[in-house]
């Protein structure tokens, strides 16, 4: 066989195979064409929210949207408290917090919380679940409006402001920070008039503060929840979770993993309900203290809060500008024991709070107290202890013995060692404090020695 009949033998070999390659590709597509018309298994079709919360698809003027609604009866408990508590708060204590504003009655108040996008805020932020709480009737009803995807925004928007126009006030908690700024851009940004601007807005957050902070590690809604209301969550989601549970649904179309997001927010609103109950009962049942005693001896629920709880309580008072309410706390929470590093701080407040009333003598003595042991108010009680002597008593030489037991504790305790290399701020600034404070101290001695020799402002005299 020569070269020529060899190539075209070649030749038809490579025409046999190139028709062998067509034929694989065409079964190839037939058999992806089959399995494309095939349906998924039952198990990976994708279910929207109404196959895992109870709820339903609702209509507005811009469209349909998805609410759930819960309705917990009054005679629900809830950790120590009941459902129906409330309803049957008097939350006029709250309005300390309002700087001069007058909260609604407990059916005039709606509870908000908002489960978002991302905790940065901002116009790339949305709000997905909105949920607020209400007393309607004999229940407390929680309604959840959720953002199936971004074009249902306005439609929710508008929902959520026709549920808000029924009520006077609002309550949130960091809502005055994040959630009513973050919605209100949002209604912004959908021409939509906000409708918060004409309610009272109490934000819990700085309240819950004031009070529980100095007792509790963390002043988060779940820890306050557990340590004040004495519950204990299961089944929760972290709330860092949430955005990216909401972004696996909209990549998904499956909503199996918001139904813990939707428990998340239900029991976020009505811990705020309860805790608002709750905290307007401390303050009401202290007030009431405050101005006589016995008054709330017979009361079962007068039990006195912790001492820490009573000196927080005190300082509430002090900023309300009640300051018989706040000595009588901040002296029921020193004789109730605080810890050893407080306790100064404590005496100080409560000599405050009587020289602020003209209290001279009760203020003296706490000063007196206070100097008996080295803390960060020694030099200031010694101070204030020479000027009542000097200006009250008119007793210079007294007055001049505070001085110099002040100077000498200056003397004995001014030098700081050195440190090596560069002098930090807070030792530079520790410096300028101690020289001022020698200065000072050094010109009320001069001017109290020439007092006592010229025999001026002597008790004999008087």
């Amino acid at each position: 066989m020569n070269l020529e009949e060899k190539l075209r033998q070649l030749r038809k070999a490579a025409e046999k195979s190139s028709a062998d390659r067509e034929l694989e590709r065409q079964l190839e597509w037939l058999r992806q064409r089959d399995q494309s018309v095939r349906p998924l298994p039952a198990q990976r079709v994708p279910r929207g929210i109404e196959q895992y919360v109870e709820g339903s698809v609702e209509t507005n003027h811009l469209g349909e949207y998805f609410v759930a609604r819960q309705s917990l009866p009054f005679g629900r408990p809830y950790g120590k408290l009941r459902v129906g508590d409330v309803s049957a708060s008097d939350l006029t204590a709250l309005e300390i917090f309002l700087d001069g504003g007058a909260l609604p009655n407990p059916a005039e108040l709606i509870y908000l919380d908002t489960e978002t996008t991302g905790l940065a805020g901002g116009t790339g932020t949305c709000a997905f679940l909105i949920g607020v709480g209400a007393i309607e009737g004999s229940d407390f009803v929680v309604r959840q409006f959720f953002l199936r995807d971004y074009p249902e925004e306005k439609t929710v928007l508008a929902a959520l402001a026709e549920v808000l126009a029924g009520y006077k006030g609002l309550v949130t908690f960091n809502g005055k920070t994040f959630d009513v700024p973050l919605l209100e851009t949002r209604y912004r940004m959908s021409r939509h008039r906000s409708p918060f601007g004409r309610m009272i807005h109490l934000d819990l957050l700085h309240p819950a503060r004031q009070l529980w902070k100095l007792r509790l590690e963390s002043c988060r809604l779940t820890h306050l929840e557990a340590e004040v209301l004495g519950i204990g969550r299961s089944g929760d989601v972290d709330g860092a979770e949430i955005p990216g549970i909401y972004f696996d649904y909209l990549r998904s179309g499956d909503a199996r993993g918001l139904q813990p997001v939707f428990y998340h927010n239900a029991l976020d609103i009505v811990t705020l309900a309860a805790l608002t109950a709750e905290l307007a009962r401390i303050i009401r049942t202290e007030a009431a203290r405050g101005v006589d005693v016995s008054q709330m001896s017979a009361d079962p629920g007068a039990a006195l809060p912790p001492s820490l709880d009573l000196f927080s309580l005190s300082r509430i008072f002090e900023r309300a500008g009640d300051r018989a309410r706040a000595a009588e706390a901040c002296r029921r929470a020193i004789d109730s024991g605080l810890p050893e590093s407080l306790e100064p701080r404590a005496l100080w407040h409560l000599a405050t709070q009587h020289r602020r009333s003209g209290e001279f003598e009760q203020a003296a003595t706490i000063w007196l107290e206070i100097t008996r042991r080295e803390t960060d108010y020694f030099l200031d009680a010694l101070e204030q202890l020479a000027i009542h002597a000097e200006h009250r008593l008119r007793d210079a030489a007294a007055a001049l013995e505070f001085t110099e037991k002040a100077l000498g504790w200056l003397a004995s305790n001014t030098g700081l060692p050195r440190p090596h290399g560069a002098v930090s701020e807070w030792q530079a600034w520790s410096r300028l404090a101690r020289r001022r404070d020698l200065e000072r101290f050094r010109h009320r001695q001069e001017r109290l020695k020439r007092k006592a020799q010229s025999g001026l402002d002597s008790p004999a005299l008087l």
